[in-house]
């Protein structure tokens, strides 16, 4: 069981301060400030055990995911004697589901929901803080507690962290270069024909955005969190464009029309054999695996600040329904899955890169090169703000890569153009 020591008022009921628990330490729970009188105070230890006749109902997404959920229902009953009944629910459509279906009473007590599509279900109330915060945030990485922290509190518990990096074709490469300019050399000798040296997606900002932060760009300030104030049309975002963004442009897909470089046609060529590096994530590994591609995953090369690129993160994690009729058995639940040895298992069965930090170092994990790329990568990534605003940054920002790339507008004006799109549509928003 898990034991936490707090400090709590007699008049309040167990059950709420159970409800409430972060789990304070006990030089926190020490306080030496007079009590005022008319108060009573303690220490008191108690252990957050499964409420009588708890029965749950954890939400996941499908395929290996549903698998690993199952046995996680099972191993969860087998420990704690709390049956677990398991439903596919992807985790993009969750946080909309709990909203209309968790005031009915026929949402999951534990969900899987990607960081950036939970801030509205978190502001609206409809989800309880992580039971176990000083425990998490000791033993995961940075990116994925702020990931799933909202307005400086613990929410999620996470499960799994992604980002891109660089693939190269093993054929055509004999190592991953080390910067940027070594990257755009070979890359130019590489060019040729219908082969491609080098392609990324010239108006998605989730794969841009990491040559901008590089260079001290950000979307919004105070890590992610302040709508107000955006920096995007900074230095930095100008320099990133100019020193990466226009480059590709000119040097290697010259005459290539935005439109002309997608998702899919740039992983076909990869595909194909007919692209040497391929900035993607961990998603891509099965497409290439079996079309055959001798490649490699490393780290994102460092830029001519000598920065590495801040690629954008995301984090999977599980979070409790605020609505559940037990909360300490589902917090436990959300505990028990996000535990090394079942992190572990996610690795082993789904592919999912665990956050916990004692994993990034466990021999399983570190035999995979193609892991090891991407965990390298995850160290230097930031997450994408989870705050409602998000949303509105997308399409301005794809509106100005387009006309830069396409029209060779001037770098500072189009971003400043965005920027003011993107300021004007928060303001709307918050009337």
């Amino acid at each position: 069981m898990f034991k936490k020591t707090k400090l709590i008022t007699l008049s309040l009921s167990l059950s709420l301060v159970l409800a409430a628990c972060g789990g304070a330490t006990e030089e926190e729970a020490a306080p030496e400030e007079t009590v005022d009188e008319g108060t009573s105070e303690e220490i008191v230890d108690f252990e957050i055990v499964p409420e009588e006749g708890a029965e749950l109902l954890l939400w996941s997404d499908g395929d290996q995911q549903l698998e690993w959920a199952q046995l996680m229902a099972e191993k969860f009953e087998a420990e704690y004697g709390v049956p677990v009944q398991v439903e596919e629910v992807n985790q993009e459509e969750a946080p909309e589901r709990l909203a209309t279906d968790g005031p009915q009473g026929l949402a999951g007590d534990v969900f899987a929901s990607t960081h950036d599509r939970i801030g509205r279900a978190i502001s609206a109330g409809l989800v309880l803080e992580n039971f176990f915060p000083e425990e998490y945030e000791a033993e995961f990485m940075d990116a994925a507690i702020t990931a799933t922290s909202f307005d400086g509190e613990l929410f999620g518990y996470p499960s799994g962290i992604e980002t891109y990096a660089l693939y190269y074709n093993a054929d055509l490469v004999e190592q991953a270069p080390e910067t940027m300019e070594e990257l755009f050399e070979v890359a130019n000798e590489l060019t040729e024909g219908n082969q491609y040296g080098f392609m990324m997606e010239p108006a998605n900002l989730y794969f841009i955005y990491g040559f901008l932060g590089g260079y001290g760009a950000y979307v919004f300030g105070d890590e992610g969190t302040n709508p107000t104030e955006i920096g995007l049309n900074n230095e930095g975002a100008v320099q990133g464009m100019e020193n990466v963004f226009n480059r590709l442009r000119d040097e290697i897909t010259p005459g290539m029309a935005a439109e002309d470089i997608t998702y899919d046609v740039r992983t076909a060529l990869f595909e194909e054999g007919n692209l040497a590096f391929d900035i993607n994530g961990p998603w891509a590994v099965r497409g290439y695996e079996d079309a055959g591609v001798n490649f490699e995953v490393a780290p994102l090369p460092l830029l001519g600040n000598g920065e590495n690129p801040t690629s954008f993160s995301g984090t999977r994690g599980f979070y409790v329904n605020a609505y559940t009729e037990y909360p300490d058995a589902a917090s436990l639940l959300a505990q028990f899955i996000t535990n090394e040895e079942n992190l572990l298992l996610s690795y082993e069965i789904t592919g999912a890169l665990p956050p916990r930090l004692a994993l990034v170092e466990h021999e399983d994990i570190q035999s995979n090169p193609i892991s090891v790329g991407f965990l390298e990568q995850a160290t230097h990534a930031v997450p994408m703000p989870n705050i409602p605003e998000m949303p509105l940054v997308w399409d301005p920002m794809h509106a100005a890569f387009t006309e830069i790339w396409n029209q060779k507008v001037d770098v500072q004006e189009a971003l400043d153009r965005a920027v003011s799109t993107i300021e004007t549509a928060i303001a709307e928003q918050q009337q």
